[in-house]
């Protein structure tokens, strides 16, 4: 049985300190500094299969930051047995966690569930994005459910749970032909989108809420590929300013890789990454 990936970070006074371990997926250093650190998530093996289990837990310790990049999609096969996909986060005060998901793709005749749980402390910030498609090329889709559970110091924060199997998801009113969902989501703070939502031709569009207590979730809901115009304009916008102030001054000036561009071509040493760093122990 594979064990969670973990992944944490310590902000120091020169070089801040990321602890990696392997799982299902590993963790590549693309960016440091003595505040926090930019990592891709790449998949250890093939992934999502029949019966996988995969678990990801990420702690931020106070003051730092961690931007993380999922390098790739993921697709969950078909198969028996249900599969899993578990994030289990913490964010500690004035630290920050920005991740940037890519497509999870549900193949048809499949079941399974995605959960994340966040704790956030203090003045903790978290930026999500998470892209959901039913189906691969000529499919419908399997039986798909999501659950998210924040809390803070206080208490709950968002608390969120989607059945979007194959008989509910048909129902009136529900998603019907719609087989893509774009969903980003802030904690900690309330951010305006960058832009007005509108209804299109692919779908209802984007809609903005704005949450009880500080937070906002941007959603679009659509067909076919990802055609929403908001979604990764907001989590990059959001991204530049929630990091901004826990970076240090010569990573300031540095561009975020954006949605539009790919890490396929790019060096095969990461920026920052060390060869004699080992995978389970720490980064400096």
């Amino acid at each position: 049985m594979t064990g969670p990936t973990r992944l944490s970070v310590v902000r120091t006074g020169s070089r801040s300190r990321v602890h990696r371990t392997a799982g299902h997926l590993t963790a590549r250093i693309m960016e440091q500094d003595a505040h926090g650190a930019r990592v891709g998530l790449l998949a250890t093996q093939a992934l999502l299969l029949s019966g996988d289990d995969v678990r990801i837990e990420v702690d931020v310790a106070p003051g730092a930051w961690l931007d993380i990049v999922e390098t790739t999609g993921t697709v969950a096969y078909e198969g028996d047995a249900p599969s899993s996909w578990a994030i289990d986060a913490t964010v500690g005060d004035e630290a920050i966690l920005t991740w940037a998901g890519k497509p999870f793709v549900v193949s048809d005749g499949i079941a399974t569930h995605r959960d994340t749980r966040i704790r956030l402390h203090g003045t903790g910030r978290i930026l999500m994005q998470e892209k959901i498609v039913l189906g691969r090329a000529g499919q419908t889709g399997g039986d798909l459910t999501t659950s998210l559970n924040a809390t803070d110091d206080t208490g709950p924060v968002q608390v969120e749970h989607l059945d979007l199997a194959r008989q509910t998801r048909s129902m009136p009113g529900i998603l019907g032909n719609l087989r893509s969902m774009d969903t980003v989501t802030a904690l900690g703070w309330s951010p305006e989108p960058p832009g007005e939502p509108e209804a299109g031709t692919t779908g209802p569009g984007e809609t903005y809420f704005r949450l009880d207590r500080a937070g906002a979730v941007l959603r679009w809901i659509g067909i076919g590929r990802f055609r929403d115009r908001l979604c990764d304009l907001a989590f990059d916008a959001w991204c530049e300013k929630a990091i901004h102030g826990h970076r240090s001054r010569s990573h300031l000036a540095a561009r975020r890789p954006g949605h539009a561009e790919t890490l396929i071509g790019a060096p095969r040493r990461w920026a920052g990454d060390r060869s004699h760093d080992r995978e389970d122990g720490w980064s400096r």
